[in-house]
């Protein structure tokens, strides 16, 4: 036994040594590799790690297996880690144990490096929510053991491997937002592939019919591609199948059977071609949440039994847009979780049901055959909040229940045929902000309770027999956006009080029998006459009719106005002849008074043009770039007159400790050369400083200075001086010299996100640019390859929104910026985001700021402000939209990219873009959905939002905040 051991023992340690020796090498080899990777990636990498440990100990993104020197590199969890740059080639390809690699959610760039596909244990393979560009080689193949693929938002392109059919073990694929084309790749032998996305590319063709092999198929997605054909009908074999999208494609033909998908919770078919009738089986589907078959070519009628089943789970059912007939089956309505019901643009008939769901929110019938009553069953309905029911064949009256549903926000019954009443009591409505009554054969008067409706944006009453005259009390529903009287029979004067309804942009009182003097001031004198015609007794300058003169009392005989003899010799009394010239001098003071009247109408008319004008100043005339710092053209000449500059103080508000006087920003700022101008805003001209100590600085001087009140000037620059928000580019200091105004902020070192968003290239920098802020010398350092990536755009949406909450209801009284722009949000150091200028519109009006009177810039001003002189929040709200789809589409409010067409502005193209359910189409082509594509487009309907036309129906800022912070949702089906 001792000879065996003996035998055996000097090989058996010699291989341990050896096994041992390579191991050890394997090991520092993996470190090795793993660090040239985070050299390139991560140059501050203790910011991530800690580098005092083993590598093996970076406990959860970093996994090891084996004991002691044998240890290998077995996971690595990189996402969110702020990786960038690209993948070199021989670094984490070389990790030849690797089982999870996941660097999701970075900002990773150029091409999936070949030997990545090499790493045959790899399991789970997570690039999602990076700039990686390039094909995706045929060399996926290699990854025999992959079960989770995920390459989702990245900008890779080129056709999909075919060879991806040859992974058994896939269960999870997700490759949407990227730009893949060509047919869907034969997924031959993927039998249990449970999660498939590739939605959002270009793929074309047909779907395979070996994708409908997979019987472990539970969610997919191939929306918004280019995808035609017909629907295969194997699609119904897919029976484990719960969530099914084929939306905004090109299919045509049938619905395919469904009966057999028996865990479907999700069917979507809408915007494609499809013709046919909805499968009657789809009433049977048991879990089926949402039915979506809008803008197709439908016909046929609604599938009826079983959808009154009490254990019915349909939430939401949309029809829309087809041409579909018949009745709404018994039943349907009543489905107890019933949320959402659209019908809209069909040719429905019959009787709307009396028995609905009391969880029903929307109901859309509009532009159908409806016939019979409105059903009295619609008062009980407590949560409902959209109702339209016009361009139907409906009878009877209006019932006075509907102003039971103090929820309701969308009133539309225009274009029936309702029997003849009166208008009912909405007060009680306070959540109304649309109603339209419309061709509804309404009598009697317009009642005054609707000053009650705080929330009312739009009325519409026109086409009734309404009489009597407008109440004033209207003027109390100060939301009111547009205003729609026209063609009733409506008397007396309009009512002075409506020009406080500062909101109002379109009003229409044709055709009715109004008179006396319209009104013109506010933006009452910017109305289209054509709002008021049909009313031959209304004058004044809106209807360019002068109204009659009303002559004063006659003078009394004793005070004759014009003495004179009696030069004939007539044999009646002097106070005939009297009387006589009076009437003369009557007539006379009437005419000259008319012209006077027309004099001041011109007059007034060119004061309102020239008001509201917006004025360009070139920015290359020395007087403008050096701003009130001088009335000359050198402000050096400027500050050289200046005397005693070392005596002067800089009042500090955050760094108490520096000691800092005119003479110091004299020096900072080479005695405010030219040269040192980095921003030439509307408000005057912004300086770039250094300090002794390399300390940088920004000093901005306020248009409007010279003499005045120093002790005004300084307390409200103390009042400014307060306002401190995170985000927000708080005033560190100030300096008032001879009337001057000097405005100390910190230095931020990334610019601003106009300059990082948009090449400047693209659009020469001239006296004409549309932005208030025009760079004069952009930064050189500042190139278009470096660009904002999805994580800190969405970083810079959720820093803005934050601002703006805390202006708008953090501060008392609230704080409107009146010019929230891209170029207005600087960047830091570290991409944080702080929102300029704020503040200033309340201590400048000059006439030199680019800008109408109430602020802003072309492109992010609302709509109501070109009727309206009143800045509010929402006009805020509405700017920061513009930013927002900004960012998200990395296009400038306006520019050669529009022409004529959606308003001439990136909001009308985003908001038809999103209308015709091509929202997707919008994303940034430098980023291609760089973040989750999910996350991009639920922004984009943020923005939507925010930029409504209706300034009621924006969101406020806190809750943009919320919605921002809310967009981070992922749903797995694994």
């Amino acid at each position: 036994m001792k000879g065996y051991n003996g035998r055996f023992l000097t090989p058996l340690v010699v291989l341990l040594v050896f096994l041992h020796g390579v191991s050890a090498q394997t090991l520092r080899e993996d470190e090795e590799n793993f660090f040239a990777f985070l050299k390139s990636a991560l140059p501050n990498l203790s910011s991530v790690f800690n580098t005092t440990i083993p590598t093996c100990d970076w406990y959860p993104r970093v996994y090891c297996i084996g004991l002691g020197a044998q240890r290998r590199i077995f996971r690595l969890y990189l996402g969110e880690s702020g990786l960038n740059g690209s993948i070199p080639n021989n670094t984490l390809g070389a990790l030849s144990e690797l089982s999870v690699l996941d660097l999701s959610n970075n900002f990773l760039r150029g091409e999936i490096p070949p030997d990545i596909f090499k790493l045959s244990n790899l399991v789970h393979l997570g690039l999602a929510n990076n700039r990686l560009t390039g094909n995706v080689s045929n060399g996926v193949s290699n990854l025999y053991q992959l079960s989770k693929l995920d390459l989702s938002g990245n900008r890779l392109s080129g056709a999909l491997p075919g060879s991806l059919g040859a992974l058994q073990g896939l269960k999870f694929l997700d490759l949407h937002g990227n730009n893949f084309s060509g047919p869907l790749p034969k997924l031959v032998n993927t039998a249990y592939i449970r999660y498939l996305d590739l939605s959002s590319n270009w793929i074309t063709g047909g779907i395979q019919s070996e994708t409908l092999r997979n019987q472990e198929l539970v969610y997919l997605n191939l929306s918004r591609n280019l995808l035609s054909g017909v629907i295969p009908k194997g699609i119904n074999s897919l029976w484990r199948l719960r969530f099914l999208d084929l939306s905004g494609n090109d299919f045509e033909g049938a619905i395919p059977d469904l009966s057999n998908l028996g865990q479907l919770r999700m069917f979507d078919v809408s915007s494609n071609r499809l013709n046919g009738s909805i499968p009657t089986n789809v009433t049977r589907l048991p879990y089926l949440r949402t039915l979506s078959v809008a803008h197709n070519k439908l016909t046929g009628s609604l599938p009826s039994l079983p959808w009154g089943l009490s254990s019915a789970k349909i939430i939401k059912v949309d029809c829309s847009d087809n041409f579909l007939t018949g009745s709404i089956p018994e039943g349907l309505l009543a489905s107890e979780n019933l949320t959402i019901f659209r019908l809209a643009s069909n040719k429905f008939s019959g009787r709307i049901p009396s028995n609905i769901s009391e969880q029903l929110q929307e109901l859309d019938l509009r532009s159908n055959r409806f016939t019979g009553e409105i059903p009295e069953a619609l008062a009980r309905l407590q949560s409902l909040k959209y109702l339209d029911l016009s361009a139907n064949l409906l009878n009877g009256s209006i019932p006075w229940g509907l102003t039971e549903i103090t929820s309701l926000q969308h009133l539309s019954l225009t274009g029936n045929g309702f029997e003849e009443g009166v208008l009912p009591d909405f007060s009680q409505m306070g959540s109304l902000e649309h109603l339209n009554l419309s061709y509804s054969n309404i009598v009697g008067v317009i009642p005054a309770s609707f000053g009650e409706l705080k929330s009312l944006a739009q009325l519409d009453l026109s086409h009734n027999r309404l009489n009597g005259s407008i109440p004033t009390n209207l003027s109390w529903a100060t939301n009111l956006t547009s205003l729609d009287l026209s063609y009733n029979n409506l008397t007396g004067t309009i009512p002075p009080e409506l020009i406080s309804l500062t909101y109002l942009s379109r009003l229409n009182l044709s055709f009715n029998n109004l008179s006396g003097e319209v009104p013109s001031a506010n933006q009452w004198g910017t109305l289209n006459p054509s709002s008021f015609e049909g009313n031959p007794l209304l004058c004044g300058v809106v209807v360019d009719r002068v109204c009659p003169y009303v002559a004063p009392p006659a003078p009394s005989p004793s005070l004759p106005l014009f003495p004179s003899p009696d030069l004939s010799p007539s044999t009646e009394p002097r106070g005939s002849s009297s009387k006589t010239l009076k009437v003369g001098a009557i007539v006379g003071i009437a005419v000259g008074a008319a012209v006077a009247f027309c004099l001041c109408a011109s007059l007034s008319t060119l004061v309102l043009f020239h008001k509201h004008k917006f004025k360009r100043i070139p920015t290359h005339d020395p007087s403008h770039l050096a701003g009130s710092v001088t009335f000359e053209s050198d402000p050096s000449a400027w500050a050289a007159q200046v005397p005693l500059a070392a005596s002067i103080p800089v009042i500090m508000f955050e760094k108490p400790l520096l000691n800092l006087t005119f003479a110091d920003l004299l020096q900072a700022t080479n005695r405010f050369h030219k040269d040192s101008i980095i921003l030439d805003g509307g408000y005057g001209p912004t300086f770039k400083g250094v300090l002794p100590g390399g300390l940088q600085i920004v000093v901005k001087v306020l248009y409007e200075g010279g003499p005045g009140n120093e002790l005004e000037k300084a307390a409200q620059l103390e009042a400014l001086g307060k306002i401190r928000h995170e985000n927000l580019v708080s005033l560190v200091g100030y300096c008032i010299v001879r009337g001057e105004r000097l405005l100390v902020y910190e230095f931020m070192e990334n610019g601003n996100v106009y300059q990082r968003l948009h090449d400047p290239s693209e659009e020469a920098h001239h006296p004409d640019h549309w932005t208030v802020e025009t760079w004069v010398d952009a930064p050189e350092k500042f190139s278009v390859t470096e660009e904002l990536s999805w994580p800190i755009r969405h970083r810079i949406a959720v820093g803005v929104a934050r601002a703006l909450a805390f202006l708008h209801h953090g501060c008392s009284p609230n704080i409107v910026h009146r010019d929230v722009t891209s170029s207005n949000i600087l960047l830091d150091s570290q991409y944080e985001p702080h929102l300029a200028e704020c503040g200033l519109a309340n201590l400048v009006e000059s006439p030199r700021h680019d800008t109408p009177v109430m602020g802003g810039t072309v492109g992010y001003v609302p709509p109501e402000y070109g009727q309206t002189w009143k800045p509010t929040p929402r006009g805020d709200v509405y700017s920061f939209g513009v930013v927002l789809l900004e960012l998200i589409t990395g296009k400038r409010p306006t520019g050669h990219f529009f022409h004529d067409s959606y308003g001439g502005n990136l909001v009308g193209w985003v908001r038809s873009m999103i209308k015709e359910k091509r929202g997707y189409k919008c994303l940034d082509p430098k980023l291609l959905a760089t973040g989750v594509e999910s996350e991009m487009l639920e922004t984009l309907r943020i923005g939507y939002l925010c930029t409504a036309e209706l300034p009621t129906k924006r969101p406020t800022m806190q809750q943009v905040v919320g919605l921002l912070k809310d967009i981070h949702v992922e749903v797995t089906y694994m």
